[in-house]
């Protein structure tokens, strides 16, 4: 975790993919710098209570949140959090600190991930038609429980960087914008639904695992299966996955909780109790941990550990800070579907748009009739021309390492094996006296889809892009 990313955030270097940062500052006019550490310990103390619950007992995908008291240039509170694919970690976080500014006036709260400022995206309408993206950074806060805004006229006509944010805070913060549509949008479309709307994707599994995966697991916080199963997992929506392999003769039932998105790989891959605890099994002794209970008091404490999660420990501890009204039931992740099926496809229409301009740039393509295909052909030429001005050559091999590596989120490893697995193919082809072609856009795409075909099943994200695209 490096809290220096505030400072640089409104340079072009890029944010941790997937990762929500925040950074709260306490502005107290009157304050001095000591008084400021002294308020922010206490606020830490707080949020340090607040998010209890959700460290110990919430499925992260990847991890909880990390967060500190930094004393640099400045005082303040800095965090992160890596969410993986799952938006509800996201949420529960964001929605949370979005709703603890209300305990101090002087709190200014910068939330920010990979899309810099994410909360104008997902307020999008309701965003003045001034607020671009060229001079957004540092603009956007939280402060009591509002997203107020650095006025245009400040700097007007590009990004802030922290020192003239704060120094606007410090000085004149009453003239700071109250955006209230964007709020407003915010809290009807997430703010008010979290943690309600998370605690609807977490569903208990009972697993028969071995002792060795139980002794691991038993008395840790709740995300550590959830997020090794999801870790070990990865590969698998590509590479598929085998069970039945030798196992411990003795297995035991082991209930843990986890979010939709493990629920589901975890149902599809594993099916049954045993073929589920044997994906945990595999995962956890990737992960190489420690046994964390005394031998002895094995059976007490596993029993003990299995009563606890059927009461669903989480629903109990936000009933008792009354974050929650009542218990919230678990609800069939259609919904989850529905949200990952419009992502595919937007990726299919990247990868569409992507693979149109690689056969461009190779030059393929027959004749073009009409307007729009005389522009695309005389495009297609310039880019054609450019690159070879520049020496730039596009190959069959750099699309598929691109599209491999960010498209299908294949690791180095899975490319490779798929690189020698085409290269006896096409030896094989060579052998029986086939010609393989060089610069055919027409045999790139062959090629492509041959390897995508062999990525996975019928129901596989990779297979579904490949459908999409014929």
């Amino acid at each position: 975790m490096d809290y220096h990313k505030v400072y640089s955030y409104a340079s072009d270097e890029l944010l941790a993919p997937e990762t929500l940062c925040f950074a709260l500052f306490y502005v107290g006019v009157y304050k001095n710098e000591a008084e400021i550490r002294t308020e922010l310990g206490q606020l830490k103390h707080y949020l340090d209570v607040e998010l209890r619950p959700y460290i110990d007992h919430y499925p992260w995908h990847v991890r909880p949140p990390n967060y500190e008291l930094v004393h640099d240039k400045h005082c303040f509170l800095y965090g992160e959090l890596e969410y993986g694919e799952n938006m509800d970690d996201l949420w529960v976080v964001a929605s949370l600190l979005f709703k603890f500014t209300s305990r101090s006036e002087n709190i200014y709260l910068h939330l920010y991930d990979q899309d810099r400022e994410f909360l104008l995206i997902e307020a999008a309408h309701q965003v003045p038609g001034w607020l671009e993206p060229e001079c957004a950074s540092n603009r956007i806060w939280i402060n009591t429980r509002r997203v107020v805004c650095i006025p245009k006229e400040y700097c007007e006509g590009r990004n802030l960087d922290l020192e003239e944010a704060l120094a606007f805070l410090q000085s004149a913060s009453y003239r700071l914008e109250v955006l209230s549509d964007v709020t407003e949008e915010l809290v009807r479309k997430k703010i008010a639904n979290y943690p309600q709307e998370a605690l609807k994707h977490i569903k208990m599994e009972p697993l028969l695992v071995s002792e060795y995966t139980a002794r691991r697991l038993v008395c840790r916080p709740a995300y550590v299966a959830g997020a090794a199963i999801s870790h070990f997992l990865e590969p698998v929506h590509v590479l598929g996955l085998r069970l039945g392999g030798q196992r411990s003769s003795r297995l035991v039932k082991l209930n843990i909780r986890v979010n939709a998105i493990v629920h589901m790989d975890l149902q599809k891959y594993g099916e049954t109790a045993a073929g589920m605890g044997e994906i945990a099994d595999r995962a956890i002794e990737e992960e190489d941990l420690d046994e964390n209970i005394d031998k002895a008091n094995f059976e007490d404490i596993l029993k003990q550990h299995n009563e606890t999660i059927e009461q669903d420990p989480l629903q109990q501890e936000l009933l008792r800070y009354n974050v929650i009204e009542k218990r919230v039931e678990w609800e069939q992740p259609e919904q989850v579907d529905e949200e990952n099926q419009r992502y595919d496809e937007d990726m299919v229409e990247k990868v569409k748009h992507f693979m149109n301009r690689e056969t461009d740039w190779a030059g393929a393509g027959s004749g073009s009739d009409g307007d729009d295909d005389e522009v695309d052909g005389s495009e297609s030429s310039r880019i054609r021309d450019y690159f070879r001005q520049e020496g730039v050559d596009i190959d069959e091999d750099d699309f598929f390492e691109f599209f491999c590596r960010e498209a299908l989120q294949l690791s180095k490893d899975d490319m490779e094996q798929l690189r020698a697995a085409d290269s006896e193919e096409k030896d094989e082809d060579k052998g029986q006296g086939g010609d393989v072609g060089e610069d055919n856009a027409t045999d790139d795409m062959e090629v492509l889809s041959n390897l995508l075909a062999s990525l996975a099943s019928s129901n596989s994200p990779a297979a579904t892009l490949l459908n999409n695209l014929k």
